[in-house]
């Protein structure tokens, strides 16, 4: 079975565009297949898509692909409004998936009904998400030292808590241990 990759990120200047397509290939050199919501041409080709009801299925088609990725990446850019939004919500989904969780083991269920609240949970909850934020001010080195006011990036710590919280405390990953990581989901059978 070929896991599947959410790819969230930025999709709106053509920067950005270049470098989502970027990581759809090299995911797909991975073998993993993979949902890009800037792929989608049934919501995002702005030029033939019908206006009506837009927001609604764009909101449906991502969420449908969140819920039925076994793995999120993404760049929480302060910019990219959207993709602030599938962070929330993803870390709104896996908090309540622990709640679920929590709770099975406290009430009576039916069978069948137990099962599927637990099957969803625990698929929600062991969903893995890799942020990565790829600005070149973000990195040390070249002899810049920089604080308080004088900084020339600072991450909001509401944006970082979420995705410290996501990655069990890693926070944030350069691309290529998002790559490493996806490497080894594809060769684990068990993942």
């Amino acid at each position: 079975m070929t896991r599947q990759v959410y790819l969230a990120g930025d999709m709106l200047p053509k920067a950005s565009q270049l470098l989502r397509a970027k990581e759809r290939e090299q995911i797909k050199a991975i073998g993993l297949d993979f949902y890009n919501p800037m792929d989608n041409k049934d919501i995002n080709d702005k030029s033939k898509v019908e206006n009506e009801g837009l927001a609604e299925r764009i909101v449906k088609a991502d969420t449908d692909a969140i819920i039925s990725s076994d793995v999120v990446v993404i760049e929480p850019q302060p910019f990219a409004l959207g993709t602030m939004v599938e962070l929330g919500q993803i870390k709104g989904m896996k908090d309540m998936a622990k709640l679920i969780l929590e709770i099975v083991d406290e009430e009576t269920f039916t069978p069948e009904a137990l099962n599927k609240v637990v099957k969803l949970a625990v698929k929600v909850n062991d969903q893995k998400v890799y942020p990565h934020y790829e600005d070149v001010r973000r990195f040390e080195g070249a002899g810049r030292d920089e604080e308080g006011d004088r900084r020339s990036l600072g991450i909001n710590q509401y944006v970082y808590g979420t995705c410290l919280d996501l990655t069990d405390g890693k926070g944030f990953y350069e691309w290529e241990e998002v790559l490493e990581e996806l490497k080894k989901i594809k060769k684990d059978p068990t993942y």
